[in-house]
């Protein structure tokens, strides 16, 4: 079978209006802005207001990604959400975006890699374009995970903040004159180590909170061993790109850019260390914005674009790790 080229033809992300300061951060927890900047990169986040909802993030990054890609609403056939934040348990986000964006003939429906969403559906996405079920897809990622913050928990409470990014794919067929598209991808998961980072539902049975920590109350907020996670994260991300290289018998210096999932600055640093690409060439929103999970690859990569800071021609990397524990990279030609 003769796989089409699959492409990203147009960028998008959104952000609340409000924002969340280190000295914001202060007047909250035990913490300053100097203990933060130094240990993760991050100066400032967004919050959404009550009133505002996940779905509008996305719908408003969405919009700006069929902008960039000079297309209309209905010509897209596919819409992949991630979020693990959704405003409802269902319909899918995906769902919600197709009414607020008007786009009539897509099948849509989420996908949940938690801080890997982006990502992974930007895989499941070229996958269906690459056999010719679909022509043209949106792929967009939504958090309002400050929704699911403690604000208490001093060590997690600095990282998170909401926003959303989003990207235009399209297939053009087999044989077409151009190299861009999808090269390659690497996906893995442990489910065994769940225990690692997790966020339980209000309605979750106290068996699991039991299992999976030393809990005493189900609370529907983010847990994570931050230890056991920044080694994993460098560990997975490190060795995923460096498999996709090998298969493509490629070295760190022909990726132009890389476009890591938005955790830590310390572990992105790591990350390129050890793969050998340096933090010139690495897509960053973290100070500005934190760790989005999901929407923050997308995020950095509408950034890089509308910066000019990525070229038609350029190989990028993408790299994410998530909870479940959960990881993978893809390699792109601009």
């Amino acid at each position: 079978m003769t796989l089409n080229r699959v492409t990203i033809i147009g960028t998008g992300s959104h952000v609340p209006e409000t924002v969340m300061t280190n000295a914001d951060m202060e007047a909250l927890v035990d913490t300053n802005d100097e203990w933060i900047r130094t240990r993760t990169g991050i100066r400032e986040r967004r919050r959404l207001k009550p009133d505002e909802s996940v779905t509008w993030l996305a719908a408003e990054a969405s919009k700006n990604a069929i902008r960039s890609a000079g297309i209309a609403p209905h010509e897209i056939d596919l819409i992949i959400a991630a979020s693990f934040t959704a405003d409802l348990a269902f319909p899918p986000l995906a769902a919600m975006v197709q009414r607020e964006i008007g786009a009539p003939r897509a099948t849509a429906f989420d996908t949940n890699a938690v801080c890997a969403g982006f990502l992974f559906a930007l895989i499941q996405g070229s996958q269906f374009l690459q056999t010719g079920a679909y022509k043209t897809a949106l792929i967009v990622a939504a958090e309002g995970i400050t929704r699911y913050v403690d604000y208490t928990d001093r060590n997690s409470c600095i990282l998170f903040g909401d926003g959303a990014g989003a990207a235009i794919l399209r297939a053009k067929p087999a044989g077409t004159s151009t190299d861009a598209g999808l090269i390659d991808f690497d996906m893995g998961s442990d489910g065994t180590r769940v225990n690692v980072a997790f966020t339980p539902r209000p309605t979750a049975p106290a068996i699991w909170l039991d299992t999976l920590s030393d809990r005493t109350e189900i609370t529907p907020y983010i847990w994570q061993d931050g230890r056991a996670m920044f080694k994993a994260a460098i560990n997975g991300m490190t060795d995923s790109v460096k498999r996709i290289l090998e298969r493509q018998s490629l070295s760190a210096d022909d990726i132009a850019v890389l476009v890591p999932h938005q955790a830590n600055l310390r572990i992105i640093e790591a990350v390129g260390e050890r793969i050998g690409i340096p933090v010139e060439k690495t897509a960053l929103c973290l100070e500005e914005y934190g760790n989005t999970s999901a929407a923050s690859i997308g995020m950095a990569l509408d950034k890089w674009m509308r910066l000019g800071r990525i070229h038609k021609g350029d190989l990028v990397m993408f790299t994410a790790f998530a909870g479940g524990l959960t990881w993978g990279s893809a390699l792109f030609r601009m």
